[in-house]
């Protein structure tokens, strides 16, 4: 059967969803190979999903006085202990790392006048985050 109009795309990764993880997924998988990656999103992906609006907060952050382990803990009582804690960790201890990454792309995050990130709470900073998902896209 032929489509009028249909184009056959290749590529060595698809993502589907181009929500805040299939753009991180991109570009971490950019930067560790050469593969072709398309991501399929069926809005514009500049302002689809969650972030599309913008935040003003990463509330995902390890806190000066903070360690990894805070978080899997709040987390667990979040999800009421349904989690895989390994797993948790493992992501909780990269939290900082993705958010300097996030900086270096463009998110602008609000500093105190030592030069350190301003916390808001617990898990926290302060962001100007309007633009979020356009500098993921």
């Amino acid at each position: 059967m032929q489509i009028n109009g249909l184009n056959r795309l290749t590529t060595d990764v698809l993502i589907i969803g181009g929500g805040t993880a299939g753009c991180y997924a991109a570009l971490t998988i950019r930067e560790k190979s050469d593969a072709s990656i398309i991501i399929a999103e069926k809005a514009n992906i500049k302002r689809s999903g969650c972030l599309a609006a913008g935040v003003n907060a990463i509330n995902a952050y390890i806190v000066e006085g903070r360690k990894p382990e805070d978080y899997v803990e709040y987390a667990k009582k979040d999800a009421d202990d349904i989690v895989r804690e390994d797993l948790l960790l493992t992501m909780s201890e990269r939290l900082n790392e993705v958010t300097a990454k996030m900086e270096k792309l463009g998110l602008v995050i609000l500093k105190d006048e030592n030069g350190r990130y301003v916390a808001r709470g617990n898990r926290n900073i302060k962001i100007n985050g309007e633009n979020i998902k356009p500098i993921l896209a």
